[in-house]
């Protein structure tokens, strides 16, 4: 429900704040208070993500290690040293997670509101194809994404320099990352055609064929890695269910390629659309070996950002359809009328700028260059003069107006250097590379959304077929469905995937809060008649006490053996603290301990460094408890029903019937706290 929740969020609130009468202000409202909620989700979150606890276990061992062995720990050093400066001030976990979160949305959330032409949009790609729920589990590979989604502007620019930077800083979280290199030269070296296509096809037919072949002669070369090929990440892959998103996502953009946005951004297009093709063989490989999925996520993130600017270049040849419509003529566009400013919303304010300019120029200079001569001018050098200062006039008036003018480049940002067409002219010493590019310049222009011309056909079904309103519709339609089916994909798995036991795609899982109120409500709302049944089937330790908490009709015995409270994290404590063991909380390793709780409430505790040996009755039974370093025993009539496992033993009756409905061992020595049953 909180997930579905967030995905409402997002969607209701794109109306107001987005799409009606949208501003600046509205934009950054919009961007604060949707990723802060999943800062909210990811902060308050207990136990969710596979890595959840094993990044707290790898912070406390790196907080104990002195600054001269840090880089003996098998990490990358970047996610070390930020591991080693939190651990300066804190030992927090919670505010680990805190600052976790802050440094994974922070990025996303700046450039999804700085150069997404759709910012909702792009903020439902970012939840439904599991970039947020990768945030939850797959902590240095999101640090090391946000990292490489900074550098957004220098991939669109082609900045080879800024973005091999970006990917190394990256890789100093997480090493994967390098397999970005040799995607962005590949795409941004060859063109997306139907015969480099091909190739790719063929190509990938053939690796993944023999794929098997290719890594057993991989350990021939590298025999260090021989153990690896027998687990199951290399040797079982995903269910094809799961290729069916990106396989979309690669066809609306070759789509789009091969379309208008294609030839109005040959360049950004032909990037995008080539991350699009290798995202989808990367998962493909991945229904054979389902380690290889970890590489998709780097260009599959630009996704986000490209889907929906494709979907707005349509929206925006929609909407110059309807003006022509409207207007009775199929040339020249202006946007819709009820749009406060309405030319700066489907045009750059740079573009906007540069029209109103020139027209002004050639009305002025018509003017000048008229037959009839001003009545005050008697001499053809004094016309000559008037010309003269009319044109310096212009001159400067347009070089006043493009310093006060905010150059906008396509993709948003801006960079008045390469776009500012009134700038100093470039010298060419070739002039016919001059010229191909002021023809390709021109080709792109008449395919510009603002340029938009719809020329009907006598064939009424491709009259219908190429018509705006379907094109859009369609490719809103699918983008939409697509991504919210995947979202509704991650959270019901095994649903879909037959073998799966539980609800588990990439830290998509029930939802577990650190806030004790949520978790009691949550639990408050569960069928009585389930209860020992979810009680028996629990396995994290503070969903577990918070099921004693919460139902009035338990009994609780506890036993300690050996050391139970060095895994522990401020989350658990905080249940055991609202729980009422008070003394458990405050024990240090050596110690033993033994409790009753009795409706939720502890009833009897004792801590001690000591042997712990207690006689006493439960529900008329004769009981006694035993705790020590080396044996826990919880004996009720007769019978030892304590696991006698290392860390805390729980046995649990039910106050009605009087029988015995739980067992169970928690390694609170460990940060897993994993359960332990017979």
């Amino acid at each position: 429900m909180v997930y579905y929740l967030l995905m409402v969020l997002v969607l209701v609130l794109a109306y107001p704040l987005l799409e009606h009468k949208p501003s600046i202000a509205k934009k950054f409202c919009y961007v604060l208070v949707v990723f802060v909620s999943m800062m909210y989700i990811s902060i308050l979150r207990y136990g969710l993500g596979n890595d959840y606890f094993s990044y707290i276990y790898h912070f406390n061992v790196i907080s104990e290690l002195p600054w001269n062995k840090i880089f003996t720990i098998d990490f990358e050093p970047g996610f070390v040293i930020l591991n080693k400066l939190i651990s300066l001030f804190t030992q927090d976990t919670n505010i680990l997670y805190t600052i976790y979160a802050i440094i994974i949305l922070l990025p996303m959330a700046y450039v999804i509101f700085r150069y997404s032409d759709n910012i909702w949009m792009s903020t439902v790609m970012f939840i439904s194809l599991t970039f947020f729920y990768c945030t939850l589990s797959f902590i240095r590979q999101s640090i090391a994404l946000s990292i490489i989604f900074l550098a957004y502007k220098f991939f669109v620019q082609r900045k080879h320099f800024f973005v091999l930077l970006f990917i190394f800083f990256a890789c100093l979280f997480h090493s994967t990352v390098v397999v970005l290199i040799p995607v962005y030269l590949l795409a941004v070296l060859i063109k997306p055609t139907w015969k480099s296509l091909t190739v790719y096809g063929v190509l990938t037919l053939l690796v993944y064929l023999f794929s098997t072949d290719i890594i057993n002669l991989a350990v021939k070369i590298l025999p260090q890695y021989e153990r690896y090929t027998q687990l199951s990440f290399i040797t079982s892959g995903y269910n094809p269910i799961y290729i069916i998103t990106p396989t979309v996502i690669m066809c609306v953009a070759l789509f789009a390629h091969f379309t208008g946005y294609g030839k109005a951004y040959p360049v950004k297009s032909a990037m995008f659309t080539n991350f699009a093709v290798f995202n989808f063989i990367i998962w493909l490989m991945s229904t054979k070996h389902f380690v290889i999925e970890r590489f998709s996520m780097y260009p599959y993130l630009f996704m986000i950002m490209f889907i929906p600017s494709v979907i707005n270049y349509y929206r925006q040849r929609l909407a110059a359809y309807r003006y022509a419509n409207r207007s009775g003529s199929l040339e020249g566009f202006i946007p819709d009328e009820s749009v406060a400013d309405p030319e700066r919303v489907n045009m750059g304010e740079a573009e906007v700028v540069r029209a109103e300019r020139k027209e002004e120029e050639e009305k002025i200079l018509a003017e000048i260059m008229s037959e009839d001569k001003p009545e005050n001018i008697a001499e053809p050098e004094a016309a000559e003069e008037e010309i003269s200062e009319n044109v310096k006039s212009i001159a400067e008036q347009i070089s006043e107006n493009v310093g006060k003018a905010v150059s906008q480049t396509e993709d948003g940002y801006y960079d008045e250097e390469e776009y500012d067409e009134y700038s100093e002219e470039e010298e060419y010493s070739d002039e016919e590379a001059y010229e191909d590019e002021q023809d390709a310049a021109t080709d792109e222009e008449q395919w510009k959304p603002q340029n938009y011309v719809y020329r009907k056909s006598q064939n009424k079904v491709l009259n219908f077929i190429r018509h705006p309103v379907t094109i859009y519709t369609v490719l809103l339609t699918v983008v939409l469905g697509i991504n919210l089916w995947y979202n509704y994909f991650g959270l019901n798995v095994n649903q879909f995937v037959r073998g799966s036991t539980s609800n588990s795609f990439h830290g998509v899982m029930p939802y577990k809060s650190i806030f004790p109120p949520y978790n009691e409500l949550e639990l408050s709302l569960e069928d009585p008649a389930d209860k020992d049944k979810l009680l028996h089937s629990e396995e994290d330790m503070m969903e577990y006490l918070y099921r004693l908490k919460e139902n009035k009709n338990y009994i609780a015995v506890v036993s300690t053996r050996g050391d139970s409270v060095s895994g522990l994290n401020s989350g658990i404590r905080g249940v055991i603290k609202a729980l009422g063991m008070n003394a458990y909380n405050q024990m240090q390793s050596t110690d033993n301990y033994a409790a009753i709780i009795q409706s939720g409430k502890v009833t009897f505790e004792q801590a001690s460094h000591d042997t712990i040996e207690i006689n006493t009755g439960i529900l008329g039974y004769e009981a006694s408890i035993l705790s020590s370093r080396a044996n826990s025993k919880i004996v009720i009539n007769g019978k030892d029903y304590s696991v006698n496992g290392r860390g805390i033993n729980i046995v649990v009756l039910d106050i009605n019937t009087r029988k015995v409905v739980d067992k169970v061992s928690f390694k609170g020595y460990y940060v897993m706290l994993t359960a332990v049953r017979p």
